[in-house]
């Protein structure tokens, strides 16, 4: 790709066209339609996300037309007989449960359409979509105002993936950006539709949890197992409130919370690498009025690298060599417990949370490499880092309170809603025998602490949902005197105030509309008023065209501004078009989903290099030129039969510099105007098969490509994952395996030897990162 520049103008303008026919076509048919109205039966059932029927639910049938409503019985039954054969809107409602995100369903006629609503309890956790609807078998289309990719964690940890991060990483438009290296125990944070993490917001359970220092969070080492939900939702729509400061979006994580039955579960799992791993976790609800949730997860693995003996020059200027043993062993513990306390059904909430995790992780071969890339076998000369570590510590504190207002309604359920949360957490993080001199600010010595408040007013109309939402967050970064770029950081404080407020708004089955505004303040750069507006059409319960415009901003960071204290934000306007269409009525119908961007950044913080890096890891930072995302994404699932799914992904993410070659990305070399920067893959894609076949038994496959100028600086791969399983009544048995092929499976990372990447000066040679080996995982998970 030497020289190419990335362009989609052409494209995205296709893209439009096709997507504006589409939209007339199903407009013209949707009419005639509506000529010959007859009437339908509804018969349905609700239920909380475990099959649990809730009694007492709400559930409404809106259109333009007409409305109706139903309440569940015991059993969680409704019934709606002889109504208008057409398009609705369906929302339902239930004292102790979060209201179900709309969704669009078609009644037909003469005949009973069956539907069933899944609702989730009660969380202050910030999720753009909530609950599930399938209709005749089939899923109802979303009527978010953003797309978003669901991974589903918990399914992950049966099948004895211990790495989320992994999982994240083969989602399109999804970079595992690897600011140290690829191997295992090496920070790992993830950015959306762009180059730079810190345009990325990741927020766990309503809170916020990048920090000032690179301005992203470390997915090393996070548990599958502590999470119900993880939620990927792109660009800039209003379909969340965590708030303006992103470019590409944000990942919110949900853990676990109290289940109305008590529950528990026994996982044990054992791999190569001398890897075992266990998780003892309960829910449940004491006597309906105290629910708890529990997790303790315990990780150990002595690495692809273990006792490896190589040779080093203990003094650079001393060509006398020494011996040295590298390894690579990471020891995690992760821990979740969750106190809930309600007067009664219906009536809000009181709830303690405290998660930790706390590592060790040897660096000592991630860190190191060959000083001749083609010889790194036992002995051979490397540059290395003896007893380099990273030990980390991160125990979180919160209380969130959920009050209801205002009179009930006939579901025991209020109007309105006042969401209370307070967040104290705490990053200990110490790096022995990590030299500072290599300016990596993932591996300084670090404590920051950031404490986080929001009080959030949701209330809840006939026909949308109007919110308001505060929130002050300060953090205190302290790093050491001797750091790069932290000459002035020895203990530096930051406050961030935000107001957001937001309307959704459903006038007719057809039309849903949602308006956001976001007012930003930090004592680092001053004020920014950021606008988001989408519109979404559903012609028909077939289709869904979706349409956001809105603008955000990056803020420097703490240590961007210790170099130059007159940097302000960066900022984006992005507008986004999207169209999700099933393929028939029946209940295996395929479905697929098209969006395109396009984003326009202004201002991008920029850094000048050194010449002598000793000094400081950049001589200058400042806002320079302007920058281009763009991208189109497809997703399609194709049922094959009712317990086997076939799913792929195809995504095109261009990202780079407009107009100014003295433009350096922080993580490669200069770059020149118009090409993509370097580790942003133009090209991903993913495919998976999942089944449940007869006898409990259950499969799962995943191949997941990238093409060239990829995180790993590799020639474009494929990397394959498979798992099978056998549930024998409550005793589940999982056998699991990733990178099949073994692909790149080099252990130490290979300098000079990654693709050449074209700059002002002629192509540079890039750094090739390595990953683990095909790794065996044998898991066995007793329910209780």
């Amino acid at each position: 790709m030497r020289g190419q520049s990335f362009k989609l103008e052409g494209l995205m303008n296709k893209t439009l066209c096709i997507a504006a026919a589409l939209g007339l076509a199903i407009a013209l048919s949707a009419s005639a339609s509506l000529a010959a109205l007859a009437m339908g039966d509804v018969s349905g059932v609700v239920t909380d996300t475990s099959g649990a029927p809730i009694a007492g639910a709400r559930v409404v049938f809106a259109s333009s037309r007409v409305r109706v409503t139903a309440t569940s019985d015991a059993s969680g039954a409704f019934v709606l007989h002889g109504i208008d054969a057409q398009t609705y809107v369906v929302t339902a409602e239930a004292a102790g449960f979060g209201a179900l995100s709309p969704r669009v369903v078609a009644v037909a006629a003469n005949t009973t359409t069956n539907v069933r609503l899944e609702l989730e309890r009660a969380s202050t956790g910030n999720v753009a979509t909530l609950g599930r609807v399938t209709v005749n078998g089939k899923v109802a289309l979303s009527t978010a105002s953003a797309p978003s990719a669901v991974i589903d964690p918990q399914d992950l940890a049966g099948r004895g993936i211990e790495d989320l991060a992994s999982e994240l990483a083969e989602q399109i438009a999804v970079t595992m950006t690897r600011p140290a290296g690829g191997a295992p125990g090496l920070p790992q944070s993830a950015s959306l539709r762009g180059p730079d993490p810190s345009e990325t917001l990741i927020d766990v359970d309503g809170h916020v949890v990048n920090n000032a220092n690179t301005g992203d969070f470390d997915l090393e080492l996070l548990d599958p197992a502590e999470f119900s939900s993880v939620q990927v939702v792109y660009g800039v729509g209003p379909a969340s409130l965590d708030g303006a400061n992103t470019q590409g979006g944000s990942i919110d994580f949900h853990t676990i919370d109290p289940t109305e039955a008590d529950q528990g579960l026994l996982r044990f799992s054992i791999g190569n690498f001398d890897t075992t791993a266990y998780t003892l976790q309960a829910t449940g609800t004491d006597e309906g009025r105290l629910g708890y949730a529990f997790s303790f997860h315990r990780y150990t693995t002595a690495g692809a690298v273990n006792g490896y003996d190589v040779a080093y020059q203990p003094n650079p200027n001393d060509p006398a060599t020494a011996t040295t043993t590298l390894g690579s062993a990471i020891d995690a513990t992760s821990s979740l417990a969750k106190l809930r306390y309600s007067p009664g059904d219906g009536d809000g909430f009181i709830e303690l949370t405290y998660r930790d995790t706390a590592a060790f992780r040897d660096l000592s071969a991630p860190l190191s490499f060959p000083n001749v890339p083609s010889s790194f076998g036992p002995g051979s000369l490397f540059t290395a880092y003896p007893g380099a570590a990273l030990l980390t510590n991160s125990p979180a504190i919160g209380v969130d309170i959920d009050a209801p207002l205002g009179t009930r309604s006939s579901a025991g359920v209020e109007p309105a809603s006042l969401i209370l949360r307070h967040l104290t957490n705490i990053n200990d993080q110490s790096a022995p025998d990590v030299p500072v001199s290599l300016g990596n600010p993932y591996l300084f010595s670090e404590r920051d602490v950031v404490g986080d408040d929001s009080a959030e007013y949701d209330r809840y109309l006939d026909d949308g949902t109007f919110t308001l939402l505060t929130d002050v967050r300060s953090e205190d970064l302290r790093l050491p005197a001797d750091a790069p770029l932290a000459h002035d950081l020895t203990d530096a404080r930051e406050t961030q105030r935000s107001f957001a407020t937001r309307y959704e708004w459903a006038p007719t089955s057809h039309l849903h509309y949602t308006a956001a505004a976001y007012v930003s303040r930090y004592d680092t750069f001053g004020t920014s008023v950021d606008p988001r507006t989408a519109v979404v059409w559903t012609p028909n319960s077939d289709n869904v065209v979706r349409f956001s415009f809105g603008t955000g901003f990056r803020a420097p960071l703490l240590t961007e501004r210790a170099i130059n204290d007159t940097l302000t934000a960066e900022h984006t306007s992005e507008f986004e078009l999207g169209y999700e269409h099933r393929f028939s009525e029946d209940a295996l119908a395929p479905t697929a989903e098209v969006d395109s961007y396009d984003t326009s950044l202004r201002d991008p913080i920029f850094f000048i290099p050194c010449a002598n890096v000793q000094n400081g890891q950049f001589c200058f930072i400042e806002n320079l030129a302007n920058v281009a995302y763009q991208g189109i994404e497809l997703r399609t699932d194709v049922p094959l039969s009712p317990y086997i799914t076939a799913r792929g992904s195809y995504g095109i993410d261009i990202a780079y510099p407009k107009n100014d070659p003295a433009a350096f990305d922080p993580s490669a070399p200069s770059v020149v105007s118009g090409q993509q920067f370097q580790g942003i893959p133009p090209r991903k894609a993913l495919l998976s098969i999942d089944g449940r076949i007869s006898d409990g038994w259950g499969f799962s496959t995943d191949a997941a490509y990238e093409s060239v100028n990829n995180e790993l600086n590799r020639p474009s791969y494929w990397l394959f994952d498979a798992s099978v399983a056998k549930m024998i009544d409550k005793t589940s048995i999982a056998l699991g395996v990733q990178n099949l092929t073994n692909q790149f499976a080099d252990r130490f990372t290979l300098i000079g030897l990654g693709p050449e990447y074209p700059t002002p000066t002629g192509p540079v040679p890039t750094n090739a990162y390595s990953l683990p080996g095909r790794t065996l995982t044998l898991t066995i998970t007793q329910n209780l």
